[in-house]
């Protein structure tokens, strides 16, 4: 199983931050997983966010500025979360 598949099933069963799943993550209770799979797991995150803005941004009418602008902080955030959690990206 990847990293992604056991956050979304932690997800279905309980609300978390990302930063709290990479806690548990980095503590073996999920199981154990290199540090490629975690980089994999970032990069899908990373992926999920650029899909879902410009989903949303459409369905919003929302400009292409402003959903790069947003896209942009919530990629910036995800990777300060990995680094402060794992002191890399």
């Amino acid at each position: 199983m990847e990293v992604f598949d056991v956050y979304l099933n932690v997800l279905a069963e309980e609300m978390l931050s990302l930063e709290e799943f990479l806690h548990r993550l980095k503590e073996g209770r999920y199981g154990d997983f290199s540090e490629d799979d975690i980089k994999e797991f970032r990069e899908i995150l990373e992926r999920n966010v650029y899909q879902s803005a410009f989903v949303k941004g459409e369905e919003l009418g929302i400009g292409e500025d402003e959903i790069y602008r947003v896209i942009e902080e919530n990629v910036l955030n995800i990777r300060k979360t990995f680094e402060e959690v794992f002191g890399w990206l």
